[in-house]
């Protein structure tokens, strides 16, 4: 009987355990606009604008982190804040792509909002960098098996605000930081090619316009099952 009891207390002391600490949700993002020339900058001078950034209130998150890249450079700004919005000087002239990360003091996850790109103004003659191409498939970082003739498809997406995209080029690799220019001119957003089971491989594609402006996307990585 003594034994039962002492059970019994037990469960009752295990149900009655800490809530578990929940994770930070991912904000939204609000501006500037996603694939938009972002017009609502101020213009500091002919080199630099200000730009206002804006995402909506994460739940069960102590403060925000916002991470803007040069889509040209690759190089990045991190601002941290627990407020929604920021304001930032950058280059005129020049595409970026941006995103919020959440955090709290309670929990060691981050949670990421998606990733939006913009073009900041320059002078009025300039043509427009086309947007870093969205690569679609495959995701990055997955695991994917061949069809009966060991190829794959390879889509991705092209945005230009001057709607003058001429060519993409394709370049694939086993190592991230040699890649070979598999495919070159190619008029469609996808690509299929022969690969071998149970290798890692790493793909970008380069977006390039009519006068010759191009963009290089971000790389990704997959490997194909055995």
């Amino acid at each position: 009987m003594k034994v039962n009891f002492f059970l019994l207390m037990i469960l009752i002391f295990w149900g009655c355990g800490p809530e578990p600490i929940p994770d930070p949700e991912a904000p939204t993002l609000i501006a500037p606009a996603n694939l938009n020339e972002c017009n609502t900058a101020i213009v500091l001078n002919e080199l630099e604008s200000q730009v206002k950034f804006e995402w909506t209130n994460a739940l069960n998150t102590d403060s925000y982190e916002l991470i803007i890249e040069n889509s040209l450079t690759n190089i990045k700004l991190i601002k941290k804040t627990s407020l929604l919005t920021e304001s930032v000087i950058l280059a005129s002239g020049k595409p970026y792509r941006w995103y919020v990360n959440s955090t709290s003091l309670l929990s060691t996850e981050v949670s990421k909002s998606q990733v939006w790109q913009f073009y900041l103004e320059g002078n009025s003659e300039e043509t427009y960098f086309p947007f870093p191409a969205e690569l679609q498939e495959p995701k990055n970082e997955s695991i994917v098996t061949l069809d009966a003739s060991s190829t794959i498809t390879f889509l991705w997406k092209g945005y230009d605000l001057d709607q003058d995209i001429d060519r993409f080029d394709f370049y694939i690799g086993t190592k991230k930081n040699d890649l070979i220019k598999e495919k070159e001119g190619l008029k469609v957003e996808q690509t299929t090619i022969n690969l071998n089971t149970g290798t890692s491989y790493f793909w970008q594609v380069v977006t390039i316009d009519k006068v010759n402006n191009a963009s290089k996307s971000q790389i990704f990585s997959f490997r194909t099952a055995e």
